[in-house]
């Protein structure tokens, strides 16, 4: 629990003050910031781990230059920082984008109504922020905040690599290390209800607090701060940016170009067409799967299909060590032969759609529900099919939260560790498992071209999604 304080609150740090920021002014290169300050997501915690903890070492760039320029400072720098603080500030500087992305859309969605409000009773900006902004959007804040702490109990990689004891560090151990099944199944039910606690505090801040505030009636007047803002604002935004992305990524590439030579570009195409594959096929039926059943909750009104989603959405939030070690114990408990199942392509993709079913449904489930029903109401009295609505009038107006789902799983599924570490055939790895095997035998230059390739596929991703999230921010009205 104590990673997940620090974890949090830094992401809170990184992803609240940015978003009101980029959302408030306008300053030059404020787009350039607001694409920045969502891309380190496209860097897996575990991966972020790795680099930092090669760039603070005694023999990386940090140390080394201080040595040879600043010896006072050497000695200073010469710490151990495969500590549970400093393991907890890196995985918010991959994280922080969760909340970012909910408070920016939170915090264009407000408008200016309740900013001039605020401000003809007296009120700072500041004041503003604190006293009206933040509690219209605690409920914004927490789902994203939520989404960092179920993140935090589902990472493995860093865990390992930094020697800091959770939940799935121990389930893997148990299972992995001393072949004790019973202490794993144990671990992994005791994660469990740790989960649901969380998804039920959750579930509780959505039901207490989230309102429907008057939406934005009038274009929202971006502020023009003075020089000395500006600055604030820019220091603000680039530290996550600089730390979360810049150096990591410089880093990884300075590797890369050290190991050139000795690359192996068959064995990288390989990994980059398996990663690219499963996580197609996988992000493709869980976009199926989630326009369906939200488009069925429209046509059939039925209080089974609200508790499947309920269901669904508690899924996402149970680690992908549990997730893959209950799979196993679910198959090998079969009557008949459950070898032709485990270590097969059906039940990998299977655990990447259970583990990120919820992940789709979310921007589908809000898009669907912006709709008045009044629509299927009318095409239907008039006598138009279900498939022909769906063709005509629900597949046109939702294709933007169609593409986003698909996006988000997409590089979701390209980071996943875990599920895979447990469930991938024999003899079949993608860039994630490559990236994690060299890197936790010490070959962290040799793994940076599998990182390099990770991140590159989750920056053009993010930046096409970045592009449909900015079409609704202005259609909204910010």
């Amino acid at each position: 629990m104590y990673l997940v304080l620090i974890t949090s609150f830094f992401s809170l740090l990184f992803g609240v003050l940015p978003a009101w920021y980029i959302s408030t002014n306008n300053f030059t290169g404020k787009n350039i910031y607001d694409i920045l300050l969502y891309l380190p997501l496209s860097i897996p915690a575990y991966i972020m781990a790795f680099t930092y903890s090669d760039i603070l070492s005694y023999t990386g760039p940090l140390q080394s230059f201080a040595r040879n320029y600043f010896p006072d400072l050497a000695s200073f720098l010469n710490q151990d920082y495969l500590q549970i603080e400093v393991l907890g500030v890196i995985m918010a500087l991959a994280l922080y984008p969760y909340i970012y992305t909910a408070c920016r859309l939170s915090f264009s969605l407000i408008g200016a109504n309740y900013i001039d409000l605020s401000r003809s009773l007296g009120m700072s900006r500041t004041k503003t922020f604190y006293k009206i902004i933040i509690p219209l959007s605690r409920v914004s804040i927490f789902s994203g905040l939520f989404l960092v702490i179920m993140e935090v109990l589902n990472e493995y990689g860093a865990v390992k690599y930094f020697g800091v004891n959770t939940f799935t560090s121990g389930i893997f151990r148990s299972w992995y290390s001393m072949q004790d099944v019973e202490t794993a199944s144990l671990l992994a039910v005791f994660l469990f209800f740790v989960v649901v606690l969380f998804f039920s505090v959750e579930r509780f801040f959505n039901s207490k607090y989230n309102f429907n505030y008057k939406p934005n009636t009038k274009k929202f007047r971006h502020e023009n701060p003075s020089t000395s803002k500006k600055i604030f604002i820019y220091t603000i935004s680039f530290i996550p940016i600089f730390l979360g992305f810049i150096v990591p990524l410089l880093f990884i590439i300075g590797n890369v170009i050290y190991e050139f030579e000795r690359i192996d570009f068959y064995k990288v195409f390989n990994l980059t067409s398996n990663t690219f594959i499963v996580s197609l096929i996988a992000s493709i039926i869980i976009v199926l799967i989630a326009v369906y059943f939200q488009f069925l909750k429209r046509i059939i009104k039925n209080k089974i299909l609200t508790v499947f989603n309920e269901a669904i959405s508690l899924t996402y939030a149970l680690p992908g060590a549990v997730i893959g070690l209950s799979l196993i114990i679910m198959f090998t408990s079969f009557p008949f032969k459950s070898e032709v199942l485990i270590g097969s392509f059906i039940v990998l993709i299977y655990a990447y759609v259970m583990r990120y079913m919820a992940v789709g449904i979310s921007p589908l489930k809000s898009s669907f529900e912006k709709h008045p029903s009044s629509y299927d109401d009318t095409a239907l009295n008039l006598g138009m099919s279900p498939i022909k609505l769906f063709k005509s009038i629900h597949l046109p107006i939702n294709k933007s939260a169609i593409a986003i789902a698909f996006l988000i799983t997409f590089v979701d599924i390209i980071k996943e560790l875990p599920i895979t570490l447990i469930l991938r055939p024999f003899n079949f790895d993608t860039l994630a498992v490559q990236t994690y095997e060299y890197a936790i035998e010490e070959m962290i230059p040799k793994s940076s071209i599998y990182s390099l390739t990770i991140v590159m596929m989750g920056v053009i991703l993010l930046i096409f999604l970045k592009k449909i999230v900015n079409k609704e921010i202005d259609v909204s009205g910010s």
